[in-house]
């Protein structure tokens, strides 16, 4: 199976891309991306975003890091992980770019949205 994975940083609105084969399931991937990173979660995530999208609605914009893998189709991408994207403080952008970049290589792509 095809999955990518998707890093996106809302402050540059900037998105990373990795895609990959795995022969797991796309939630067991995804639960090994959220351990890697437990570290940086919120001690109360419905705070944390309800705290973001405040932000979003104040200012329009938001420093937060979002995470999400999904599983790649021929004829499309599906989002089968996206119910449980996890969302983390912008300051832990670059720790998680390149833990991820030394896990798997650099991005495929890299775009401003």
């Amino acid at each position: 199976m095809h999955y990518q994975l998707n890093l996106h940083l809302s402050s540059e609105q900037k998105d990373y891309f990795w895609l990959f084969r795995s022969e797991e399931n796309t939630m067991t991937v995804f639960n090994e991306v959220i351990e890697a990173f437990k570290k940086y979660e919120a001690a109360d995530t419905q705070m944390f975003m309800k705290e973001k999208q405040r932000e979003i609605d104040e200012t329009g914009k938001s420093d937060t890091v979002q995470i999400e893998v999904v599983k790649v189709d021929k004829e499309a991408i599906i989002r089968s992980a996206s119910y449980n994207e996890m969302w983390y403080e912008g300051e832990h952008f670059d720790d998680i770019y390149n833990t991820l970049t030394d896990k798997l290589g650099a991005p495929e792509v890299e775009s401003a949205v």
